[in-house]
């Protein structure tokens, strides 16, 4: 019988630590940078995190110029700005500071100044990007999207109500200061919200079709971190281990899911996003267990391993679901009526979740638009 093939890739060199974040500026200065551009949001610069980030890099005689108006969900006009912002200042590196929208834009930033034209042009599978833009350093503030250790992207259209990937490897950043202290000031919302980001990565890369034994082997000690930690990080923010474990599931399963694929929660939680502004983390916690529920029966062996992982006891593939409930439950997170969604909407968010790079393709169980429909009836149902 002939051995099975895998294909695996990391674009970004990755720097885990405690601390690791203080040493932007010398970084910079390796990479022969001058003028940097940083971008980040409202929210860390008012608490003065972009400050620190902006002394590291001035105590390296460096200038920084800040951008800090990237939305929940990045939007075209983000990243058209701070494109502008490359050109005009002569911008010669890039640090994303923040969560996954922060890094999010800043990718897409920096490959358009090298580009003619809009974002749009260049989601996935249109146009091609053909030269680098500016290197990129991450920091994640976060533990959930992975985006530091990606070649992606998801930018919102407001004009149209789409969310849209647009991906390449010039777009990864060149290095990622991952400091789990840069976590230790989150709300206990965001890290429950982000923590669920990073087990939607986990447990979709774990059961979708391109799943290998090197990307199976990541998201179960993903899997496994979150549950012993997740809950310890939101009811104690200043509980160092727990935020340390949670900041290296995060990255493991950001490694692994560009790998694997992802599945149908990410196909139906878009949309959500784009139509609702429901932030990405929220939606893709209130769709997780339904879709589980869904995929079931397609794998009960692999759910039989995530609801071990999540609890050290059960291998019932039902109990997977349950735990996720459980989890979603002590970490406060709302359900799908908390907002306006009513029924008659569902048909097109359907249409729009199976549309065009539906991450669907790769969910382990085939998707229709009767079947989302059905994922999302249910959702709407909880109380």
């Amino acid at each position: 019988m002939k051995s099975a093939q895998y294909k695996f890739f990391v674009p970004t060199k990755l720097l885990f630590g405690a601390g690791c974040s203080n040493d932007v500026g010398k970084w910079l200065k390796d990479l022969g940078s001058s003028k940097i551009l940083l971008v980040t949001d409202a929210g860390l610069k008012n608490i003065g995190v972009a400050g620190r980030i902006e002394n590291r890099i001035r105590n390296e005689d460096l200038t920084v110029v800040t951008y800090s108006d990237v939305k929940e969900n990045p939007t075209v006009e983000n990243v058209h700005e701070g494109r502008d912002l490359i050109k005009k200042e002569n911008i010669d590196a890039v640090v994303a500071l923040g969560g996954g929208s922060s890094m999010d834009a800043a990718k897409a930033m920096g490959i358009l100044s090298a580009h003619d034209g809009s974002i749009v042009e260049y989601e996935l599978g249109l146009k091609p990007f053909v030269r680098n833009g500016p290197p990129l350093i991450a920091i994640p503030t976060t533990s959930g999207t992975g985006s530091e250790a990606t070649m992606g992207a998801v930018i919102t259209d407001p004009t149209t109500h789409r969310k849209f990937d647009v991906v390449d490897p010039m777009m990864a950043p060149r290095l990622s200061l991952v400091d789990p202290l840069l976590t230790v000031s989150l709300p206990a919302a965001l890290t429950g919200a982000t923590g669920m980001d990073a087990l939607t990565h986990a447990i979709e890369g774990y059961t979708a079709t391109l799943a290998s034994p090197l990307t199976d082997a990541l998201h179960l000690k993903a899997i496994e971190l979150i549950g012993k930690n997740l809950v310890k990080a939101y009811t104690d923010g200043n509980n160092k281990e727990a935020r340390t474990n949670i900041m290296m599931a995060s990255l493991i399963a950001g490694i692994g899911f560009p790998n694997s694929g992802l599945g149908a929660v990410h196909g139906l939680s878009l949309p959500l996003g784009g139509r609702f502004n429901i932030p990405h983390g929220i939606a893709n916690a209130i769709i997780l267990p339904h879709v589980m529920n869904f995929n079931l029966s397609s794998c009960p062996n692999k759910f039989s391993d995530i609801a071990q992982a999540l609890d050290g006891k059960n291998k019932n593939p039902e109990q997977s679901v349950e735990a996720v409930l459980k989890l979603r439950k002590e970490l406060s997170i709302p359900v799908l009526r908390s907002y306006d969604i009513q029924l008659k909407d569902l048909p097109l968010l359907a249409k729009d979740a199976l549309g065009r790079n539906s991450n669907c393709v790769t969910n382990p169980k085939v998707v229709t638009e009767v079947n989302a429909i059905e994922i999302y009836r249910s959702a709407l149902a909880e109380k």
